[in-house]
């Protein structure tokens, strides 16, 4: 049985993978489009403008619920930032 975390609490690729298009309704419901994995329990997504913190906590709740794993929502707007981690540049389509 796959296991839907690591020793580090996060939801694995695989996991994310196998809930891909459930994962995709979730977002757009919070106008959340272009969902990337990035690591273990870290995903990428654009964030529709009008939309806030809120609805990037709210997805991240509603993808733990389904994927039994914890799971950050790190908007696209990171990668401009200095610093950033490799992860999300790299960060794989869905």
């Amino acid at each position: 049985m796959t296991s839907a975390a690591n020793e580090e609490g996060g939801a694995s690729e695989e996991v994310v993978r196998q809930h891909a298009h459930e994962l995709a309704v979730l977002a757009g419901q919070h106008g959340i489009h272009d969902l990337r994995f990035a690591s273990m329990g870290r995903l990428r997504g654009r964030v529709d403008e009008g939309r806030d913190m809120l609805d990037m906590v709210a997805f991240s709740a509603a993808a733990e619920d389904l994927l039994g794993a914890p799971v950050s929502l790190l908007s696209d707007a990171v990668i401009d930032k200095p610093n950033v981690s490799r992860d999300l540049i790299d960060a794989v389509a869905l």
